[in-house]
């Protein structure tokens, strides 16, 4: 029997790794990576690079199951499923011929041209060039048409429309160069220019134009160039602002890369949300200041970008919008005043992550503010879940060694395995507490642990938009079968896979409890302290994601039902995740987190 069960088996992809090198400037175009070469599919049709799969981004051919290479054939598998295998090398068109190459690394003299950036393909002496947003091409050896107007960079061979000096003009970029004349046109039945500005039909093609007044820009007059500063909590900045504190490129708002996120394809009104075909620091959500995706480690994530608030200080007085200015309005007693402050989530994606992508999806910052990372001694990992400021709730297998707690570390917000940054925060360990049924010799049983974190300047954890606890549910609490609930972690993508993820997630349905003690699941190893979940083969847990959360969540609120414990393999037909049923132990977690500590 194994113990461990952490997440997401890949059905058809068992390659997760990939090599982002980030680019200068803004991304203007739909898609932000140039691919360098032409690889096709054994039935002649063309590979999309970059594409999306599970949230991750790929820039090469991924390995099957059954040890093919595919591809997709759409800038997005999430969302098309479009696919095929891609055809051995020899055949390719346009690919660069390996045997040409040095031996050693093709990017050891960059070939990519004007600022581009070099990347090997792995196991190929292949090379892509990822280009500043002011050329294209395969290395970067050609420039893009800027227009002033739009604010916006064109690829060569594209058509744009303009009203220029009073004149409606149909433009083309041809070779860097932009080339206009004026065209016939007509009124515009509708006007789809913000900011008063008016609409011109241009009549060859029936594109809609507008002229913008002066202190506006963009195809839609929703840019304001010399906007500095945001008000409103940032939701109407429409400024130029396309960098995040991290000084990453922003993702483009109409990107294919984007599926469940907010873009221009799945938010209402997305122009009147300022989202279009730009990269620029938005705010469509309503939160606290604007921000963008990006792409970090390969996977989309997201940012808050380096605009100021209008707030400002004048000669020592606080100067506010008048939007944004204290009301003395007296609250609705109608209205109750307590909200949850735990188990709330920051929602940067539209909709749940869904089990059917292949086993898992990449997890956005914030998505799951209760993640914990525990890291034993040099080489062993567990997650776990904050419940409290000073509290994490883990598997007890993890720790039936009996680490010391000199050789603990706790990092929460933490996105990548081993990596922090500005949104993370580390702790030591000051105690870990067993139950008192627990035993190492049969670590299946009883599988809970706390874990307290020592201290900091006199306090445990500081809540920010990505590390918040989880809330804990009532000793009464219970969820339904079938219901779905989501799994989280740093675990293998696959059995026997190497190494460790970015933090993933997915959807598993709740299993009756009998049907998970049926003889051919795992009899009577299941006892009233443990329950299943899975769904369909392709949804589980594995290596690396033992004591993180399995998180059900009623209206918008998430609670720890249950703890990742054990399982037989990673996602083998009939066999389910097995959890550590978290409502059996309120009263002893309660009991500890609550205890006072005793007199020296």
């Amino acid at each position: 029997m194994a113990y461990f069960i952490l997440l997401f088996l890949p059905c058809v992809s068992s390659v997760r790794t990939l090599i982002f090198v980030p680019s200068y400037g803004r991304v203007i175009s739909k898609e932000p990576y140039t691919e360098s070469r032409k690889v096709l599919t054994t039935e002649d049709k063309e590979c999309k690079f970059p594409f999306r799969q599970g949230g991750r981004i790929h820039h090469h051919c991924l390995t099957s199951r059954s040890s093919k290479q595919w591809c997709s054939l759409t800038h997005n598998f999430d969302r098309d499923r479009q696919w095929g295998y891609c055809a051995p090398e020899k055949t390719q068109l346009g690919v660069i011929d390996p045997t040409s190459l040095p031996p050693t690394d093709p990017c050891q003299v960059n070939p990519c041209q004007n600022g581009g950036v070099c990347t090997p393909i792995p196991h190929r002496r292949l090379f892509e060039c990822s280009c500043p947003e002011n050329v294209t091409g395969s290395v970067c050896e050609q420039k893009k048409c800027y227009e002033t107007v739009h604010l916006h960079y064109y690829d060569i061979g594209e058509s744009w429309g303009r009203i220029h000096l009073r004149n409606v003009e149909q433009c083309t970029c041809v070779a860097g160069e932009i080339k206009c004349e004026r065209v016939r046109y007509t009124m515009c039945r509708s006007n789809p220019c913000q900011n008063d500005g008016t609409c011109r039909l241009i009549t060859a093609t029936g594109k809609e134009v507008c002229n913008c007044r002066w202190a506006y820009s963009g195809p839609y007059c929703n840019f304001e160039p010399e906007a500095e500063c945001y008000n409103n909590k940032g939701t109407y900045y429409r400024g130029v602002v396309g960098t995040p504190v991290s000084g990453a490129r922003c993702v483009a708002w109409n990107s294919d890369l984007l599926y469940d996120e907010f873009h221009v394809g799945t938010v209402g009104a997305s122009l009147l949300r300022g989202l279009g075909e730009h990269a620029y620091c938005r705010n469509p959500d309503k939160d606290k200041m604007p921000w963008c995706y990006t792409l970090n480690d390969g996977a989309i994530s997201w940012e808050y970008c380096n605009v100021p608030s209008c707030v400002m200080s004048v000669s020592s007085r606080r100067i506010m919008p008048f939007a944004v200015l204290p009301t003395t309005k007296k609250p609705n007693p109608s209205k109750p005043t307590k909200k949850h402050v735990c188990g709330k989530k920051h929602k940067k994606r539209l909709s749940i992550p869904r089990g059917r992508i292949l086993g898992g999806n990449s997890a956005l910052p914030g998505t799951h503010p209760w993640m914990a990372a525990i890291y034993i001694g040099q080489s062993d990992f567990c997650a776990g879940t904050l419940v409290s400021s000073c509290w994490i709730v883990s598997a007890a297998h993890c720790f039936f060694r009996n680490p010391l707690r000199s050789q603990l570390r706790v990092v929460l917000g933490q996105q990548n395995i081993n990596v922090t940054g500005p949104n993370t925060r580390t702790f030591g360990v000051e105690q870990y507490v067993f139950p008192k049924q627990f035993s190492v010799f049969n670590p299946t049983l009883h599988d809970i642990v706390l874990i307290k974190l020592a201290k900091q300047d006199g306090r445990c954890v500081r809540r920010t938009p990505f590390i918040r606890p989880i809330c804990l549910p009532d000793k009464s609490t219970t969820f339904p079968d079938e219901y779905c609930c989501t799994i989280s972690g740093w675990g293998h993508m696959y059995e026997k896979a190497e190494g460790y993820s970015s933090l993933q997630e997915a959807i598993v349905r709740l299993i009756p409890h009998e049907a998970c003690r049926r003889q051919d699941v795992y009899g009577n190893h299941v006892t009233a302290d443990m329950m299943c979940a899975g769904l369909n083969n392709c949804v589980d847990a594995c290596q690396g994601d033992s004591g993180g959360p399995l998180a059900c969540a009623r209206n918008d609120v998430s609670f720890l039902y249950g703890i990742i414990s054990w399982g037989d393999g990673c996602g083998r037909s009939n066999k389910p995740g097995v959890y550590t049923k978290v409502v059996n132990y309120i009263d002893w977690i309660n009991s500890v987190i609550r205890r006072k500590p005793k007199a020296s």
